[in-house]
């Protein structure tokens, strides 16, 4: 499936959202301070005043928490049970979210950005902005069967979440890092050793 660019945009924010957890880097949590929270709204295009509150960073934490726990739900199931299970827990958190951030949806065209849905208004808080674009793009991928285009590393020592926008969902390894290079070059010479063993 090739994304429009609202849809390709949005799932690189989420994307973007989960890998700010302390759990996945090692810097420690990246949202945890007001303007850490309107430069990554900054990074991510947001329209509107970047303003933000210390309840804005509050609830965008637990919003990325909300959706980590349902994506690994997904991320992780192996049989069809599962994957629906999984799949429903997402749509709760959805659900929860439009509900909470009181979406109204409109369609909006705005600076570089062509015609394009937005869940909330701009004066809405910047948490709810948040959320409803995170619940707008998982809807896509739902409706569209693609939701197994959010994943996980495959690198040993990552937990970094991935979107993969190959055409044969063949995307591996994340974006957070140097990942696939250290994982191709363990393996090239864990063969070469390997090798020279036998010799």
């Amino acid at each position: 499936m090739a994304f429009i660019y609202d849809i390709r945009a949005n799932l690189t924010m989420l994307v973007d959202l989960l890998n700010t957890s302390g759990d996945i880097t090692d810097g420690g949590d990246e949202l945890t301070t007001t303007a850490k929270l309107r430069e990554f709204a900054a990074r991510h295009d947001f329209s509107g005043p970047l303003t933000a509150t210390r309840s804005d960073v509050d609830e965008t934490l637990e919003l990325r928490r909300r959706f980590a726990a349902a994506l690994d739900a997904s991320i992780d199931a192996e049989t069809d049970d599962e994957v629906e299970a999984g799949t429903i827990a997402v749509v709760d958190e959805i659900n929860l979210t439009l509900s909470d951030s009181g979406s109204v949806p409109q369609l909006v065209k705005h600076d570089h950005w062509d015609w394009h849905l937005h869940a909330t208004g701009a004066q809405a808080s910047l948490a709810d902005r948040v959320a409803a674009d995170v619940a707008l793009v998982l809807i896509d991928l739902i409706r569209s069967g693609d939701l197994d285009r959010l994943g996980r590393c495959a690198a040993e020592d990552c937990r970094a979440y991935l979107a993969d926008f190959s055409r044969n969902r063949s995307k591996r390894f994340c974006d957070t890092g140097s990942c696939a290079t250290r994982t191709h070059v363990a393996a090239f010479r864990a063969r070469h050793s390997d090798a020279d063993s036998h010799d």
